[in-house]
């Protein structure tokens, strides 16, 4: 029995050393790791002086190459724009002349014009100058239908 406890005590010394000896060597073996972790892994401000020359020349290189597109840019929405703003202006003018003409059919005053209704006006490629005319023509319309009923009041 002496013989199993001394054989217990040598296999428990052995298997200690053997701990031992692989906590060193992990010990040896992770200070390179540890240190890449720290030097790898942290970030560092490195700073670096660069000439006033070398900055003007950079901004006007990102000057010469982006103001064309600024511009081309700023020309298609200056086109659109003011393309949008004619066909505003054409519907508008479209509301304002079928409103009119709406309140003329509503107050008894197209009862001579049969078809007043069927000429709802839609202009979405119209110029201010067409537009122009047919107000004229409009309000001369407008001012001939009143001499007829005067007219016909007067007989």
């Amino acid at each position: 029995m002496a013989d199993s406890l001394s054989q217990c005590v040598d296999s428990l010394q052995s298997s200690l050393q053997c701990l031992e000896k692989t906590v060193s060597k992990l010990n040896n073996e992770s200070k390179t790791s540890n240190y890449l972790t720290k030097s790898l892994l942290q970030s560092r401000r490195v700073f670096e002086l660069v000439p006033e020359y070398d900055v003007q020349r950079a901004k006007l290189d990102l000057i010469e190459e982006i103001e064309p597109l600024v511009n081309n840019l700023s020309g298609k929405v200056s086109k659109n724009l003011s393309r949008l703003e004619r066909e505003r202006d054409n519907l508008q003018q479209t509301l304002e002349l079928n409103v009119l003409r709406l309140k003329n059919r509503f107050s008894g005053e197209d009862l001579f014009d049969e078809d007043a209704g069927s000429d709802v006006v839609f202009m979405t490629s119209s110029t201010a100058e067409e537009l122009d005319q047919l107000k004229e023509l409009k309000a001369q319309k407008s001012q001939l239908l009143e001499r007829i009923r005067a007219l016909e009041k007067n007989t």
